[in-house]
C-alpha cells in the first residue's frame, strides 16, 4: 500500500473545504491534499441552478455551478491537487487517513486533517414516514442531480415536505423540470425562509404553503399518487406523483465517528473549540458538517477564520 505525507488533509471539496485550502495555501502551507468522493470539486452549488450564491464573500450573485466553479478554480490556479473520485473510508493512525480512489488503497499522514464533510437532507427511511416505498420519492440534493447533471424525467405535479431557503430551491428545480410544484408542507406555525422568497415563489409558481401541517403518509404502490396530510385533526389527500423532502439536516460524519470524535448530541455534529478544533487533536471540522446548516458564502468566510498558530 502506498504511503504519504503532506502538512493538511482536506475532506471535502465542497465551498468550505476549498476556501480553507485557499487561505492554508496563502499562509504559506504549501503540502495539502483535497479528498474529494464526487468526480467533480464544488460540492452542493455545482448542481444547484438558481441565483444567489456568492452575495457575502464575493458581493455579486452568481448561479450555484458558476460559484462551485470559481472557487475550485481558485484552488486550481495555487496549484493545490484536488483528488476527486477519492474517499477517507477509515483512520489508520491518529492523523492518518486510509483512503480509496481509482488508483487503489492509500494511506497518508498529516500534521493537520481538516473534516469538510458538509450535511445531507434526511431521506424518506430516515424520517421514519409511514406508506409504501414507490417511485417518485427524493430529496432537494438527489432532485437537483437528477434534472442539473443527468437530465432525467421527474414527474407532473409535486409535494415539497418541508419550508426552508431549500424548500424554494427545490421548488424552482421543478418548475426547471417541467413539474407543477403543488404545495410546501411544513408542521410549523410559519415558513422558515424570507418573506420576499415566499412571496414570489408563490406569485410566480402558484403553489400553496400548508403550516402546522404534518404528512401522515405516503400513498401509491410503483409510483406516487398522493400524500395524505394532517392539520387541524383533519386529514386531507393532495394528488401527487413526486415528494420531495427538502432540509432536515444531517451532517455527514461517519468519518468523525469512526475516530472517536466526540459528537454533540442535538446537532449529531463534531465538538468544536479554539479554531474549530475536533477532540481529536490536530482534527478540525467546518461548514455545514458542524449545524446549524449555513448558505455556501457563509461557510466560505467562516473557513477564511482559521488562525495558523501551532500549525
Amino acid at each position: 500500500m502506498k504511503k504519504t505525507n503532506v502538512d493538511v488533509i482536506i475532506i471535502g471539496a465542497g465551498p468550505a473545504g476549498l476556501a480553507a485550502a485557499a487561505k492554508i495555501f496563502k499562509s504559506g502551507i504549501k503540502s495539502i491534499r483535497i479528498l474529494e468522493r464526487e468526480s467533480v470539486p464544488g460540492g452542493i452549488p455545482r448542481h444547484s441552478q438558481h441565483l444567489g450564491y456568492g452575495v457575502r464573500d464575493l458581493h455579486r450573485i452568481m448561479s450555484g455551478p458558476r460559484y462551485a466553479k470559481y472557487h475550485a478554480q481558485i484552488v486550481s490556479d495555487l496549484g493545490i491537487p484536488i483528488n476527486c473520485s477519492t474517499s477517507a473510508f477509515d483512520w489508520a493512525g491518529d492523523l492518518t487517513l486510509a483512503i480509496t480512489s481509482p488508483t487503489g488503497l492509500e494511506e497518508i499522514r498529516a500534521k493537520k486533517i481538516i473534516l469538510a464533510t458538509g450535511a445531507r437532507e434526511r431521506s424518506r427511511n430516515s424520517r421514519l414516514i409511514p406508506g409504501s416505498r414507490p417511485n417518485g420519492i427524493f430529496t432537494t440534493g438527489s432532485l437537483q442531480q437528477c434534472v442539473y447533471l443527468n437530465n432525467q424525467e421527474i414527474g407532473k405535479r409535486a409535494v415539497i415536505i418541508g419550508a426552508e431557503h431549500v424548500s424554494f430551491s427545490a421548488v424552482m428545480t421543478l418548475s426547471h423540470a417541467g413539474v407543477k410544484p403543488l404545495a410546501i408542507v411544513t408542521p410549523e406555525p410559519r415558513h422558515q425562509s424570507y418573506g420576499f422568497i415566499r412571496f414570489g415563489s408563490r406569485l410566480y409558481y402558484g403553489n400553496k404553503l400548508f403550516t402546522d401541517t404534518t404528512l401522515v403518509e405516503i400513498l401509491g404502490d410503483k409510483r406516487v399518487t398522493g400524500v395524505k396530510l394532517r392539520r387541524s385533526g383533519r386529514d386531507f389527500i393532495l394528488e401527487c406523483d413526486t415528494i420531495v423532502f427538502t432540509a432536515d439536516w444531517m451532517p455527514e460524519n461517519e468519518l468523525a465517528r469512526r475516530g472517536n470524535i466526540l459528537i454533540d448530541a442535538t446537532t449529531k455534529s463534531p465538538i468544536i473549540g479554539r479554531d474549530y478544533e475536533t477532540s481529536r487533536k490536530g482534527v478540525h471540522a467546518i461548514g455545514n458538517l458542524i449545524l446549524p446548516i449555513k448558505a455556501a458564502d457563509q461557510c466560505v468566510l467562516e473557513s477564511r477564520k482559521f488562525q495558523f498558530t501551532n500549525w
